[in-house]
């Protein structure tokens, strides 16, 4: 090969080379631009949200200690009595006899919203069945929020989707006198819920607990024991069944006066 072809390979070999050092460098411009970029998008942003910052805390506090703002507003007084500047004895007296109508119909209702309220505290100090006046005694109904071991109960007696279930979760508990003995408080206590007063669902013409086997317990037996109590004027009852080997089985039913019953 001759030395002029030398030469012109040379001459190609460097102008390839300086395009390629002038395609780095508008790169290493590019990229110098974008992160400069980035730089001042992120100072922007950063500006931004220090003034949104203090705006968000400035403006609370010039508003609150701002003397020249009032703080109070002032109550709206209607006049419910006249609609004019000028009283009108006539359209007054025709008026008067409705006026007075329904202002009592307000009072009466009020207190029987306030007799109501202390109806409800005092049967919170409820103690026990002779506390309750009878007028109550089928106006207990159950809460069930407070129900324990009542699926249980209606699953091994097998009264799932029954109308013992419906009484037990939606109907009340009915209450009623078998004794005039004058012992009514002292027996209930003492020997369960069959002496001087029975209970029952009205619903059923008949109780729920005694009435069905649960396993090897028979209710009409010793094997299922009961005992109530009151507080603060909820009906709590507790029984429990004992089976053949010392199982126990507890259903617990607790019963409230709902506030619009009370008279």
């Amino acid at each position: 090969m001759s030395t002029e072809s030398f030469d012109q390979l040379s001459d190609v070999s460097d102008i390839s080379s300086h395009h390629s050092d002038s395609d780095q460098d508008q790169m290493m411009v590019l990229v110098r631009r974008q992160k400069q970029l980035e730089r001042e998008r992120d100072a922007f942003v950063l500006i931004t949200m220090i003034l949104l910052a203090i705006y968000l805390v400035t403006v609370p506090i010039l508003i609150r200690y701002n003397p020249n703002q009032t703080t109070e507003i002032a109550p709206i007084i209607t006049n419910t009595t006249n609609t004019t500047d000028t009283f009108n004895p006539t359209e007054y007296m025709k008026t008067l006899g409705k006026r007075r109508m329904m202002r009592t119909s307000e009072i009466l209702e009020d207190h029987e919203k306030v007799a109501k309220a202390q109806r409800v505290v005092e049967s919170k100090g409820w103690r026990r069945i002779g506390d309750v006046p009878e007028y109550y005694w089928d106006k207990f109904m159950p809460d069930i929020t407070r129900f324990e071991g009542v699926e249980t109960y209606l699953y091994k007696t097998k009264q799932n989707g029954t109308r013992v279930e419906e009484a037990l979760y939606f109907h009340p508990i009915k209450f009623w006198k078998v004794s005039e003995d004058g012992f009514i408080n002292t027996l209930f206590e003492m020997f369960n819920l069959r002496s001087a007063i029975e209970s029952g669902w009205p619903s059923l013409n008949h109780g729920i607990f005694g009435m069905v086997n649960v396993g090897s317990c028979d209710p009409k037996t010793e094997c299922l024991q009961g005992k109530y109590k009151i507080e603060k004027g909820d009906l709590v009852f507790e029984l429990t069944f004992t089976m053949e080997g010392g199982q126990k089985m507890i259903v617990k039913t607790v019963y409230y006066v709902p506030a619009e019953t009370f008279i």
